[in-house]
């Protein structure tokens, strides 16, 4: 199955292709993977990250789907 991919902030520097930039990838992955697959995938460092499928707040052994859109952002901080 399919699966959008966007990394955000300072995760963009594991996008796959090498090339920087938050724009989704798309990647091919077996039926039933889910988000924690992709992550050690990637190989994300082991940091807290803040998780979205489809635009909503998603934990990491939630299973995807075809088509959902998967997006990753470390930790944000602000005032």
């Amino acid at each position: 199955m399919n699966v959008d991919v966007a990394l955000f902030a300072s995760l963009t520097a594991f996008q796959p292709d090498g090339q920087a930039g938050r724009h989704a990838r798309t990647f091919s992955v077996p039926a039933g993977t889910r988000i924690a697959e992709v992550i050690s995938m990637l190989s994300l460092p082991d940091q807290p990250r803040v998780i979205f499928v489809n635009g909503r707040h998603a934990p990491e052994d939630q299973k995807l789907c075809e088509g959902d859109r998967l997006a990753i952002f470390p930790p944000v901080a602000g005032g």
